[in-house]
């Protein structure tokens, strides 16, 4: 069950339901070096293997363009207290966090794009978890927060935080939305600590008059994949990129897809020569 409360978090936040007998017996994957039960291979989670990225960054401006191009603060002004995935993908993602985030109690995490709920696990608690999003009030109902910030990460996307401040940082459900996908992704890199680990997740839900252009153009799962694992491979030195596809059972013209691309920073600061790597698109993972 779900809930929410005005005042400040609850503990709740996302019930896992029982899982179908049908994915029990699957064996765990590795994704980024995490071990996910329930994963599963496909041709999106094998999207981005031996991928070769071409020398400059293969999406142009008005791919990262929304169709609205209008402030997002007037769009998202009012709280929206709804889900954006049906229940069995939400319940998949929240099993992956479970095995992507550090341990309850420990570590430091940011949520972007977050709203009244991180989709974590249920009762999930971390040393400190920063939820950053666009509406304060649904900010203030995610009872995984210890703090919180108001920022549109499209007008705005530097980080308000020190290098390596946090061992993990989410965005569910609105990667799809980002019009300056290399500059944030950049900042994610930079505020990960060595070894940090970030995750997109994303399905086939979405407004899309908000989304950047080229999400609608393919519309389908290999697509989003590479678009969001370019942004890893043009944005800064990530020492691996990988998808995990844990997807509920049945979800082809049922359920919604779940998709997670992840990358995972270096335990060593990669050093390159400023003719390799400049920031600007031209290196790859």
């Amino acid at each position: 069950m779900l809930s929410c409360a005005w005042g400040g978090p609850s503990r709740a936040n996302v019930a896992l339901r029982p899982r179908p007998p049908a994915r029990q017996a699957v064996g765990a994957l590795l994704v980024c070096g995490v071990e996910v039960p329930n994963a599963r291979e496909s041709p999106a989670s094998r999207a981005l293997a031996a991928k070769a990225w071409p020398a400059e960054f293969p999406y142009s401006a008005s791919d990262l363009t929304p169709l609205d191009a209008g402030k997002d603060e007037l769009f998202y002004l009012l709280p929206r207290f709804v889900q954006h995935a049906a229940v069995e993908a939400r319940d998949e993602l929240g099993r992956f966090y479970s095995c992507a985030l550090p341990p309850p109690g420990e570590g430091d995490v940011l949520d972007l794009c977050s709203s009244w709920t991180s989709h974590y696990p249920a009762g999930y608690e971390a040393r400190r978890c920063v939820v950053l999003g666009l509406n304060p009030f649904e900010l203030l109902a995610n009872a995984c927060r210890t703090e919180m910030r108001v920022q549109n990460l499209n007008a705005d996307p530097k980080l308000p935080y020190a290098d390596g401040s946090f061992d993990c940082v989410t965005l569910s459900l609105s990667v799809d939305y980002m019009t300056r996908p290399l500059e944030l992704f950049g900042e994610i890199h930079r505020v990960l600590r060595p070894g940090g680990l970030a995750c997109m997740a994303f399905t086939n839900r979405c407004f899309q008059s908000k989304v950047v252009r080229r999400w609608l153009a393919p519309f389908d799962n290999v697509a989003h994949v590479e678009l969001v694992g370019a942004y890893f491979a043009f944005s800064a030195p990530w020492a691996a990129c990988e998808v995990a596809d844990v997807s509920p059972d049945g979800w082809a013209g049922q359920q919604n897809p779940m998709l997670v691309v992840c990358g995972r920073k270096g335990t060593v600061q990669a050093t390159l020569p400023e003719t390799e790597w400049a920031g600007d698109g031209r290196n790859a993972v």
